[in-house]
């Protein structure tokens, strides 16, 4: 009766086609409907936190430093909105970490504040999670002096022409505080693992100015070191700081680059390095090239990726898969992944070659991954992949990396408005020992669901740590651990 009355308002009924027309829009329109409302807002759910980006903040230019600070720390408290690393217990610690540098505020400079915003952002305790750019020399100043970590110790691996005998020396004290003392007093500006937090400490050791805003440090423009000479003698060595580069980083700098006397953008001339007059082994020899290969043995493939980026003007998965194309035509049998410099990147970018390179591997044939705690976020997804797809056949050599296998990541950065220090934050959780399980769909990544694995533990099995000998005489103890493993087996 309604139709037919409507009908005789309307006009005449609809004709077959017009009708199933209508009725297939209808349909078509119900069906999208439910589509959006069973998958697209449940995914919208999933990534809305992942995608989020850092709330905008909108102040007015300041007049004091007082007030400056203060609008910067107002940005940083908005880092728990977006950062899902921190526990409800640790936002907690964050509020009042930033409730009691706020009363501070007036007489923190740059160096303080960007130390004790690293104190604040620590508490998350996850390595992606973190205060970018603390670094001396890179718009905070430095001593002419760089350093590296080896088995024994700390060491001055370069310096400036006027101070080139303090070269392969090794640091016993800096103001006062060992070594080891040193590094633990620094240990809470660094979340994630305790190597991670050592990796940085070189960063921080050769600038005065961020020394004496953590309170290591009497003057922010010089540092005293005590010294184990080349010669055996100990001597305390008082060294003046000059200004960093004024250009904030946004990007972690990693002290391991110095391990390389080649020379790097931004470096003045007049440096000498330890390793001058040294025949270089092979990891140093490209520490700028994103990857390089070559074949140590007609049978044994070896490649470095120092990062997992792309570069112009070919791709690193193009690139990695013409040279694996290249070496299945050679007889290879082993191959050894050199990891030691990866900071990580997209781990997208190495998914296929990870696979690819065990599976043209004979079965009775050796995948090595060179590790260190330089292997950081992408790099150890990369091990993890290589280690699950070549199986027993993988053998990891070298130092355990630089995170755990469970870590928050992806996300983004943000810079404070005034004293321009750049905040790292995490959206998206991993776990690359396990890998992800449904119940974890609201926090995992979501391509881990694609490309992540249940790789286990990535402990090194064969652990190898460079003593300042071994590096200062050009020999490499991880490839002389593989080669001695190709010849005559593992040692006991």
């Amino acid at each position: 009766m309604g139709n037919e009355t409507q009908n005789r308002k309307d006009g005449p009924a609809p004709s077959g086609k017009r009708f199933w027309r209508r009725r297939g829009v209808r349909i078509a329109s119900i069906t999208l409907a439910a589509v959006l409302l069973l998958v697209v807002a449940p995914l919208a759910v999933i990534l809305y936190p992942t995608l989020k980006s850092y709330p905008r903040s909108d102040f007015p230019a300041a007049a004091s430093r007082l007030e400056r600070n203060r609008q910067d720390l107002a940005h940083l408290r908005r880092l728990i909105e977006v950062d899902r690393s921190f526990s409800p217990a640790a936002q907690a610690a964050f509020t009042g970490s930033l409730d009691a540098i706020e009363q501070r505020a007036g007489d923190l400079d740059r160096a303080g504040l960007a130390m004790a915003a690293a104190k604040a952002v620590a508490l998350a305790d996850n390595g992606h999670t973190s205060v970018v750019g603390l670094v001396g020399g890179h718009s905070f100043n430095a001593v002419p002096i760089r350093l590296g970590w080896f088995a024994e110790g700390l060491f001055v691996i370069a310096a400036t022409g006027d101070q080139s005998h303090l070269l392969g020396g090794e640091i016993l004290e800096v103001n006062g505080r060992t070594t080891e003392a040193f590094v633990d007093a620094l240990r809470p500006h660094f979340g994630g693992p305790a190597n991670l937090a050592r990796e940085f400490v070189p960063n921080i050791a050769i600038s005065p100015e961020l020394l004496h805003a953590a309170g290591l440090a009497d003057s922010s423009q010089e540092s005293a070191y005590l010294i184990r000479l080349k010669d055996g003698n100990v001597a305390q060595i008082p060294l003046l700081a000059t200004p960093g580069a004024p250009e904030p980083l946004n990007a972690h700098v990693w002290p391991r680059r110095d391990f390389s006397p080649l020379s790097q953008t931004g470096r003045d001339a007049g440096w000498r390095h330890v390793l001058d007059d040294v025949t270089l082994p092979a990891y140093l020899t490209r520490p700028d090239a994103n990857f390089w290969h070559h074949y140590p043995l007609p049978d044994l493939l070896y490649v470095q990726i120092n990062r997992i980026r792309d570069a112009t003007p070919e791709g690193l998965s193009q690139g990695l898969a013409k040279m694996l194309d290249e070496a299945e035509k050679k007889p290879i049998r082993n191959a050894v992944v050199d990891l030691r410099f990866n900071n990580g990147g997209n781990y997208e970018l190495t998914a296929d070659f990870s696979q690819r390179l065990p599976a043209i591997l004979p079965p009775d044939g050796r995948l090595f991954v060179l590790t260190s705690a330089n292997t950081f976020s992408a790099a150890i997804s990369t091990a993890a992949r290589l280690r699950h797809f070549g199986g027993t056949r993988t053998v990891l050599v070298g130092e355990p990396m630089g995170d755990r296998l469970q870590f928050w990541g992806e996300g983004g950065r943000t810079v404070l408005p005034n004293s321009k220090i750049t905040i790292r934050y995490s959206t998206a959780y991993h776990d690359w020992e396990h890998g992800c399980s449904l119940s974890g769909i609201r926090t995992c990544f979501l391509l881990n669901y694609a490309y992540d694995v249940p790789a286990g533990p990535l402990q090194p099995d064969i652990p190898r740590s460079t003593s300042f000998a071994d590096y200062a005489a050009g020999t490499d103890p991880a490839m002389t651990a593989v080669m001695q493993v190709l010849m005559v087996g593992p040692a006991d």
